[in-house]
């Protein structure tokens, strides 16, 4: 799946952490990025592309979203009801082998 919006591919960050078993789908084509490590690891992230965020039931898209704004990166916003929303309306996800704390 491929979104684009004036000439430049979204990016679909899903914050959930890496461990997180309940629910192993994701977006197709999202990259994860645990909201636990966005302070971190937020310099991975292109400033001048377009970003969406998600999460399961968008308990920490929000903040993500919030705390990525206030450092300039160009958020779109957050996806309304998260991966739970998504796939309960028949959108398509991967599944994807999740990492355990030892991993």
């Amino acid at each position: 799946m491929e979104l684009i919006t004036k000439n430049k591919e979204i990016l679909i960050i899903d914050v959930r952490p890496a461990t997180f078993s309940k629910w192993p789908n994701f977006l197709v084509g999202s990259r994860n990025l645990p909201l636990l490590n966005i302070t971190d690891r937020n310099a991975e992230l292109p400033k001048d592309q377009p970003i969406i965020l998600t999460d399961w039931t968008m308990r920490q898209s929000p903040l993500a979203a919030k705390y990525l704004l206030a450092h300039g990166f160009n958020i779109l916003g957050v996806m309304k009801g998260g991966l739970v929303r998504w796939e309960a309306e028949g959108y398509p996800v991967e599944t994807r082998e999740v990492k355990t704390q030892s991993q």
